[in-house]
């Protein structure tokens, strides 16, 4: 008789306990200690860390080495979750970009020398909006989704560097900063595929890289690479 009524008090309590958990997983809202922070929820912030190539060769004058690494860079992105499907937020990066200039006898940009080796340096902070798609179901973790983002940066720093011979043999590295043929401002266009934490990113520069009355050729308009989510 005590096994009974033993057995029957555990089932009442397994019960009332099961009820419970399903009544909390229908209506999370009851819950007050769901946050608000996090990948899936309202508000969200990660840095990130990203590598690019350049996809296209530049023009004629100012045809780049391939393959290189032609972009780095490190920045932080806000997330404004909308609902399942569709979120915004924007971005700010410090970016890093270096060319490798081909030396031949068609080079224009930046000049018509032909050296060893000459690589040009820009240093950009970088601001970007965007809009995200989310695809499929996920709990509280970054799933699938794409991003479309225009982006607009300004040149802090610019540097040329150049490596070339003397007759007598000896080797010259030279650096070259101060120069005003660049734009100081550039925008242009982004897309982004996201798998959890890794992103794959692609870059179109709609500006011009230099000023046009300076009649150099323009270096490469698309970067493609990766991104890591560093949180």
């Amino acid at each position: 008789m005590k096994k009974c009524i033993l057995i029957i008090l555990l089932l009442n309590i397994s019960l009332q306990i099961n009820g419970q958990e399903i009544l909390l997983k229908k209506d999370p809202a009851i819950d007050s200690t769901i946050e608000k922070t996090g990948p899936n929820r309202k508000n969200y912030w990660h840095p990130f860390m990203s590598f690019g190539i350049a996809l296209d060769a530049g023009e004629k004058g100012a045809a780049v080495v391939q393959p290189n690494l032609d972009q780095f860079a490190l920045g932080f992105r806000y997330k404004r979750r909308i609902n399942n499907t569709f979120a915004f937020g924007f971005e700010f990066s410090y970016t890093n970009y270096g060319f490798s200039i081909k030396q031949n006898n068609q080079k224009t940009t930046p000049d018509t020398s032909v050296n060893q080796r000459q690589r040009l340096y820009f240093y950009d902070l970088q601001v970007s909006p965007y809009l995200r798609i989310n695809f499929g179901k996920r709990g509280n973790v970054l799933g699938k989704y794409f991003d479309i983002a225009p982006y607009y940066e300004t040149v802090v720093a610019f540097t040329e560097f150049s490596k070339y011979k003397l007759p007598d043999g000896s080797v010259v590295r030279a650096r070259r900063s101060g120069v005003n043929y660049f734009q100081r401002f550039n925008y242009g266009i982004q897309a982004r595929i996201g798998l959890k934490k890794i992103i794959f990113f692609g870059q179109y520069r709609i500006s011009n890289a230099f000023y046009v009355d300076r009649n150099l050729a323009e270096i490469p308009r698309i970067t493609a690479g990766v991104q890591l989510v560093l949180k």
